[in-house]
C-alpha cells in the first residue's frame, strides 16, 4: 500500500452481508459500500482489497465506479471526509450504506 500520497480511490459498488453486524445489517441483504484506498495499483491488487472487504463480514463484491479523489474538501459528506481521513491513516477505508439495496 502506498500511504505516502494525499489522493484516495474510491471504489464504489455493493456487497452482500454474509454475517450479522449486531443488528445493524441483516444476513444476506446487499448494501451499497465504498472503500477507499491509497493503493494507486488498486487493480492489480483488488484479490488483497476483496480479502479486506470479506474480512470485516461482506460477501459477492463488485465494484462499478472508481474516483481518484485528492482533496478532501471535495468531499461533502462527513462520512467520506472521516473514511478518507482513516484510508489516509490505514490505507484503507469501507464505508457500508446502512440502508440495504431493495429491488422494486
Amino acid at each position: 500500500m502506498n500511504k505516502s500520497t494525499n489522493t484516495v480511490y474510491v471504489l464504489s459498488g455493493y456487497a452482500k452481508c454474509s454475517t450479522s453486524h449486531t443488528g445493524k445489517y441483516k444476513l444476506g441483504n446487499k448494501h451499497s459500500i465504498g472503500l477507499l484506498t491509497t493503493d494507486e495499483n488498486y487493480q492489480d491488487n483488488m484479490h488483497q482489497l476483496k480479502t479486506f472487504i470479506k474480512d470485516l463480514g461482506w460477501e459477492s463484491i463488485m465494484f462499478c465506479m472508481v474516483e481518484e479523489v485528492e482533496d478532501i474538501n471535495s468531499l461533502s459528506n462527513d462520512v467520506l471526509i472521516s473514511s478518507f481521513q482513516r484510508a489516509q491513516k490505514n490505507g484503507q477505508s469501507l464505508v457500508v450504506n446502512d440502508l440495504p439495496i431493495t429491488v422494486h
